[in-house]
């Protein structure tokens, strides 16, 4: 085995399949480059060896052996609530590790609330009850910019401490 996945910045399997399971944007060509590295930790199914060999450049491809990959590798996010948890959670530990910043982790809940259809499970999360606050910091109006950071550090810190 190699160096662990989060000194390489690869995400899990279950936060690649919860980020699909929301469509949530993901790079196409990143997904088998994941993939890859996943099969040099030991994991090993068809599935997953197809798509590590993709070169990413048809995402109707990438999402359908991710799916078969996922299901050989006994990786189930079917369940929305999940899937939202598992996404808002790893969302607001990059914020308060600095790897995102408060304003486009607003953005960031806004899309996703949108893309997942506007599913209540997004809502009924920590960071996802912040849905809005980008408009609020766009348009200027409300709370001041230290405020608003403030709310979505606070939410994060509940996110994140709710899950543990």
């Amino acid at each position: 085995m190699t160096e662990p996945q989060v000194q390489r910045d690869v995400p899990h399997p279950k936060l690649v399949a919860a980020w699909l399971r929301l469509d949530v944007l993901v790079d196409p060509a990143q997904v088998p480059v994941w993939a890859a590295y996943w099969v040099a930790d030991g994991l090993d199914t068809p599935a997953l060896l197809d798509l590590a060999g993709l070169d990413g450049r048809d995402p109707f491809a990438v999402r359908e052996l991710a799916a078969k990959a996922f299901y050989e590798m006994r990786v189930d996010v079917g369940n929305l609530r999940e899937a939202a948890d598992l996404v808002l959670t790893d969302e607001a530990a990059r914020c308060l590790a600095g790897r995102i910043g408060e304003r486009e982790l607003a953005g960031a809940i806004d899309d996703l609330y949108v893309r997942s259809g506007y599913a209540d499970e997004i809502l009924r999360q920590p960071l996802g009850a912040e849905y809005g606050l980008d408009d609020e910091w766009v348009g200027g109006w409300g709370r001041t910019d230290d405020q608003l950071r403030a709310a979505m550090r606070a939410a994060c810190l509940k996110q994140v401490t709710d899950r543990a």
